[in-house]
């Protein structure tokens, strides 16, 4: 009789499987995952046949993975345009929990065999990709009850162009008079570097006396300018600008023989220094400028004088409270 003999061949089935839901194609499969992970640890992986599922998924502001084993389960979150930075991160989350289940599945007890092997060796650290394409992942504690860690990537996107709107108080001095109040608004949009801003300026109505009557003068203006960050692009920025402050200048006489209304347009060139925070969703700016005006305007009663003569140069300080968004 004749009989046929043959042997088996055992294939190991890989120790994970990846899913990649739509929009997170560019993730990687589990070929290139498992690659990775070996790399990391310098060795294959032999003895987690099936033991982790991961699944990638593309959300609204970044990547997410999911991480499933028997242990629990991890999430990832990166806030990049690409899934590079979630692949390093999920390798890596990936060849520190084989080392560590494989430490928690062998023998303790007192009976157990002395192994005289090395311990294994740490993942070597991965080239970071650079920190215009991908922002670092940070660690975030797991919520109460959920079954392991979070990581989630920060929210700072300083270079990032942003939308503001800002709106406060100002001090204008020497214009109309020693010192005004007003009030000011402006819209703006910027980067790192450099921002402009359209705005408005509304200078709470003045009255100067001046003889037997008065003047009462009121100015409604806006300003367009350009700021570049001398120093600091972060929290805090310390900024140079410049523009064009225009306006209409109205005086209306009263108690006098003649009372008239005279409007007279006011155009000044400031040169300001600014300390502003813009990085998170409120801010502040602080800023002093000096008023160089192209036409001084001053108004007079003929046979009574000048109300207020106004210097060469002068100023503005404004306090403007934020708000930011970005594009």
């Amino acid at each position: 009789m004749l009989a046929a003999s043959g042997t088996a061949t055992a294939q190991t089935e890989p120790f994970l499987s990846v899913t990649r839901g739509a929009g997170a194609e560019s993730c990687p499969d589990a070929a290139r995952l498992i690659e990775r992970v070996e790399q990391l640890r310098g060795r294959p992986e032999t003895g987690a046949s099936g033991a982790y599922v991961v699944e990638f998924t593309r959300e609204a502001d970044g990547f997410r993975a999911s991480i499933r084993s028997g242990s629990g389960a991890r999430e990832l979150r990166d806030r990049s345009r690409s899934c590079a930075g979630l692949e390093q991160a999920t390798a890596v989350t990936l060849a520190l929990l084989l080392d560590s289940d494989g430490q928690a599945s062998s023998p303790q007890g007192p009976g157990a065999e002395a192994r005289d092997a090395p311990p294994p060796a740490p993942p070597a650290p991965a080239p970071s990709p650079s920190a215009s394409a991908e922002r670092p992942l940070v660690a975030r504690p797991a919520p109460a009850g959920a079954g392991g860690g979070e990581r989630e990537a920060p929210t700072s996107e300083r270079g990032a162009t942003r939308l503001t709107l800002a709106a406060g108080a100002a001090g204008l001095f020497g214009v109309v008079r020693p010192f005004a109040p007003a009030l000011s608004t402006e819209l703006g949009i910027g980067g790192a570097r450099f921002r402009a801003a359209i705005g408005a300026l509304w200078l709470v109505p003045q009255t100067l006396e001046l003889g037997p009557g008065e003047l009462r003068e009121t100015m409604f203006g806006g300003v367009v300018r350009a700021c570049f960050a001398a120093a600091g692009v972060g929290v805090l920025r310390f900024d140079v600008c410049s523009g064009v402050h225009a306006g209409r200048l109205k005086a209306a006489a009263s108690g006098f023989t003649r009372n008239d209304a005279v409007e007279k347009t006011w155009l000044a060139i400031p040169f300001e220094l600014s300390l502003a925070s813009l990085a998170g969703p409120l801010g502040f700016d602080v800023g002093a400028a000096a008023l160089v005006p192209l036409r001084r305007n001053d108004f007079s009663v003929d046979g009574v004088g000048v109300a207020y003569r106004s210097p060469p140069v002068g100023a503005l300080v404004s306090l403007r409270g934020v708000g930011s968004w970005v594009l």
